[in-house]
């Protein structure tokens, strides 16, 4: 009886410590994550330097080697959560469904992350940033359609432009259009520009994929139709 009862407490220990050693390992990227977009910021990606990102973090080199191999591992790690966050799979028939009532739910997630650390990405995304940056940000948005166009396949039209044509153009489209909301200091809500950028797709790919407009900007144009017809 006495074994087991050590056997559960060890095991509660272990769990203990398990569940400190993440807490701390989560608080050290998050200082390190918040130093590297402070710093790309203020200096620009190519000038910044591990002892830069470890002295603003207030960590030592050999702590930020347990996490990353570099910066461009750390920029890379970052891009990889960042595709996370558009919450581009469905794994389920439900999610499907649900990603389908949603609409462009993912671009809207990624365009709400833009606009709070919209002075990195108006750095990254210019003459200061890193080219792989724009290019996996092009590489995971091409990603996120080519599995959108999956799960509606159509009968191609002769003559028609190729599937993966149309993926890149709207690739392109996303950045330029994130770009330009940066420069103009986001002029519109990321609502309204996760709707501007649904009719860009569907002019591009076609009415198969059109997005259903968000609440609020169908609140909006409700709104204005009342007006219209006093």
């Amino acid at each position: 009886m006495s074994n087991v009862v050590y056997a559960t407490q060890e095991k509660k220990v272990m769990q203990k410590s398990a569940e400190i050693e993440d807490l701390r390992v989560r608080r050290t990227r998050k200082l390190l994550v918040q130093a590297f977009i402070e710093l790309t910021i203020e200096k620009g990606f190519a000038a910044l330097t591990v002892s830069d990102i470890t002295e603003r973090a207030m960590v030592n080199r050999s702590t930020f080697y347990r996490h990353y191999q570099d910066k461009y591992d750390l920029l890379n790690q970052y891009m990889a959560e960042l595709y996370d966050l558009t919450g581009n799979e469905a794994r389920t028939s439900e999610q499907r469904e649900q990603k389908s009532r949603e609409g462009a739910s993912g671009p809207l997630n990624l365009l709400k992350h833009i606009q709070q650390f919209a002075d990195f990405y108006r750095v990254m995304l210019g003459p200061q940033g890193d080219p792989n940056f724009t290019r996996q940000f092009l590489q995971n948005t091409e990603k996120r359609f080519s599995s959108l166009f999956a799960r509606v396949p159509t009968e191609p039209e002769a003559g028609a432009p190729p599937t993966d044509l149309k993926i890149s153009c709207i690739a392109y489209a996303g950045i330029g259009a994130t770009v330009w909301w940066l420069e103009q200091e986001q002029p519109c809500s990321p609502e309204q520009l996760a709707d501007w950028l649904g009719e860009i797709t569907s002019a591009i790919a076609g009415p198969t994929l059109k997005p259903k407009p968000h609440r609020r900007a169908q609140k909006n144009s409700s709104r204005q139709g009342t007006h219209q017809n006093r």
